[in-house]
């Protein structure tokens, strides 16, 4: 995965390629954990200095708030609706009559952003852990997938070269092309047991791990471009325009970061205690800062939506809800056999190890060549936290005799009923 929002964004890839392809080196774990908590800081900057440009954009001080469950944050944009036509009633009367209906408890990490006058301004958003696993994987099978039905076509043109026609020719039965594809595929994952797969930076970059969402009238969005480039600091890289269901303009921004030392000093106030709950030393955490980011990028990207309230109401509770589009473009996928799950259960592996207090990786639970049920990786992110996902339940049917007085009826020992060691 290849974040632009992260200064170390290249170590990253690097790491995570290797891990693909099964190749886990000693202080892997430790240099994962590094990255995540000193670009948790390097983030902090950077919407400090978005919400400066906010501040600009709409005649600050802006009110902030931190919101951390979906259902919380539709709530807040019916309580600062500015005005209600006809059909944001009818949204606002839809939500009110089923609001679970729309995914009510999905934990997200957004930043409310309100004007002085209590008009909603912007929405920030960093995405969930998940969501990047997801998209990491969507990304990786866009790439592996043109090669599966590459062999797949050799693997054909073989059994059609034996049968004496040429490939157009061939007529394969349902059965047939399922082999080929299957075979495909194990030959695909086979390359990343050899662990010679090479994916480039841009069939993996992510450019929305952070982002912006501004809210407002046509004619003060319209100003924001040329704002953002007037904005020292910051150059609008790209811009689309989207029009039909999801109405918007969404831009991709570059952000000069402060000389490393000016960017320490803001972060002075920094709470480093976090580094503890990641495994790592706290003092040794900030002594290291400075000299990271001497090593990383001296630019990051974000993105940036434009959107008026009307067409927010609509992706929140109407014709464009975000989670619907979710569901859809996982329900369009060409492809979702082992190797996409795979990509996304090492993926999330990964990111899980960067926020828990493990630091070390001695060998990776999924191998892209290997078949997995989700239990699996629930299983191993569960043990980079220390507890079991079972919780203790398969105990309670112990039949080991030696577990009598906690679990097991006495009864059973009477009637010799109790078999040693099973389950133990």
């Amino acid at each position: 995965m290849y974040l632009t929002t992260m200064t170390h964004r290249d170590e990253l890839f690097d790491l995570a390629l290797r891990w693909l392809n099964d190749d886990v080196a000693p202080g892997d774990g430790r240099a994962i954990t590094r990255i995540f908590l000193y670009e948790s800081a390097v983030s902090a900057v950077v919407v400090n200095l978005m919400i400066d440009f906010l501040n600009g954009l709409f005649n600050g001080p802006l009110q902030l708030e931190r919101i951390r469950q979906k259902q919380v944050l539709r709530r807040r944009l019916i309580q600062y609706l500015p005005q209600s036509g006809e059909r944001v009633r009818q949204l606002i009367g839809q939500f009110e009559r089923d609001p679970e209906y729309f995914f009510p408890r999905l934990p997200i990490d957004a930043l409310l952003v309100t004007s002085a006058d209590s008009q909603l301004a912007a929405i920030g958003r960093i995405k969930r852990l998940s969501r990047v696993a997801e998209k990491v994987s969507f990304r990786l099978v866009e790439a592996l997938f043109r090669e599966i039905q590459a062999e797949a076509r050799r693997l054909a043109a073989t059994r059609a070269a034996a049968a004496g026609v040429s490939l157009a020719d061939l007529i394969s039965s349902e059965q047939e092309m399922q082999g080929d594809f299957t075979a495909a595929e194990a030959t695909v994952a086979g390359r990343f047991r050899s662990r010679n797969v090479v994916i480039p930076r841009a069939a993996l970059t992510i450019n929305d791990l952070l982002g912006f969402k501004i809210i407002g009238a046509p004619e003060l969005l319209d100003q924001v471009p040329a704002l953002l480039d007037q904005a020292p600091g910051i150059t609008l890289v790209e811009s689309e325009k989207h029009a039909g269901n999801y109405n918007a303009v969404n831009m991709l921004v570059e952000i000069k970061l402060p000389k490393p030392d000016e960017l320490t000093a803001r972060l002075r106030g920094f709470d480093w205690s976090i580094a503890r709950r990641r495994g790592l030393d706290p003092a040794e955490a900030k002594q290291g800062f400075m000299g990271y980011l001497a090593q990383g990028a001296d630019t990051v990207r974000m993105e940036i939506i434009l959107t008026t309230y009307d067409e927010l109401m609509e992706s929140e509770f109407g014709r464009s809800m975000h989670e619907l589009r979710i569901l859809r473009l996982r329900q369009r996928q060409n492809y979702s056999g082992p190797i996409a799950q795979n990509a996304a259960y090492l993926i999330e592996y990964l990111l899980a190890l960067a926020s828990s207090p493990t630091v070390e990786a001695a060998e990776l639970p999924i191998k892209m060549y290997g078949r997995y049920l989700p239990e699996t990786i629930a299983n191993a992110k569960c043990a980079l936290y220390g507890t079991e996902i079972d919780g203790g339940l398969l105990d309670a049917f112990c039949l080991n005799s030696a577990c009598l007085s906690r679990f097991c009826s006495a009864a059973y020992s009477a009637s010799g009923l109790a078999l040693d060691g099973a389950f133990a």
